[in-house]
């Protein structure tokens, strides 16, 4: 696995072992963005990997359930551990003034004479 120097170093400071990533990469889903490639563990990919590790690496399998990796063109750019931006976002939705589910929405009222 080939990595950068920021990315070293962000291991280091954030202390994720290089088996930890071997584990995210084996076992984490893709999810591709902008050029690059997150990988993260999702539940089926993080149940498998618990059922696969042996009772002396369990502990720090159960840590490395929050861990990101970001790759472009087959290096790994950065590590992280993951927080709610990772989530995927729900599209946003559109409400139109004046539509009967929008009570709140300005109404126009028409002027008698």
């Amino acid at each position: 696995m080939l990595m950068t120097r920021h990315a070293e170093l962000r291991c280091q400071e954030r202390r994720i072992s290089e088996q930890q990533l071997e584990w995210l990469l084996c076992y984490g889903e893709e999810s591709h963005n902008r050029g690059v490639c997150l990988c993260f563990f999702d539940r089926a990919g993080f149940s498998q990997l618990l059922s696969d590790v042996d009772l002396k690496s369990q502990e720090m399998a159960l840590r490395s359930r929050d861990i990101y990796a970001v790759l472009a063109e087959s290096k790994v750019i950065t590590v992280g551990y993951r927080d709610e931006r990772l989530k995927p976002q729900k599209p946003h939705k559109r409400v139109r003034r004046g539509t009967p589910s929008n009570p709140g929405a300005r109404r126009t009222h028409r002027r008698t004479r």
